[in-house]
């Protein structure tokens, strides 16, 4: 996909959503399989992929600013969901669990914290600007 013109942005998202369902297939059966930490890299730099066709980012992009920017959480966090949503007891709160656990991946990740300033700059001038 280029990064100028192409499928529009809603497009792009359900191409991701299609990639996502097909990784997370019956990943309550295999997530004790995700202890491998290659694993979870090679799973990580698909969904790095994704994000920046999503975006239309060049690759140069941070992959925790590109998640962000892109609204997909890291896939080891949408694999615990994924398990959690699989137990009935936890089905009710997997999402907020994972928005949660996203969430403290963010703020306290220590790889290039200009982004996260970055982000939270545009964030906040979308928000409160006149």
């Amino acid at each position: 996909m280029p990064n100028i013109g192409g499928p529009s942005a809603s497009k792009r998202k359900l191409l991701a959503s299609v990639v996502h369902s097909q990784i997370l297939y019956v990943a309550p059966v295999w997530h004790r399989v995700t202890q491998n930490k290659k694993l979870i890299r090679k799973l990580a730099r698909i969904q790095r992929r994704v994000s920046i066709r999503i975006c239309s980012a060049y690759k140069t992009i941070s992959t925790e600013g590109v998640g962000v920017i892109a609204g997909i959480p890291p896939i080891d966090l949408m694999i615990q969901e994924r398990v959690e949503t699989y137990d009935i007891e936890q089905r009710n709160t997997a999402k907020t669990t994972l928005m949660a656990r996203w969430q403290e991946k963010w703020t306290n990740g220590t790889y290039r914290r200009w982004t996260w300033r970055l982000i939270d700059y545009y964030i906040d001038s979308r928000l409160f600007s006149h």
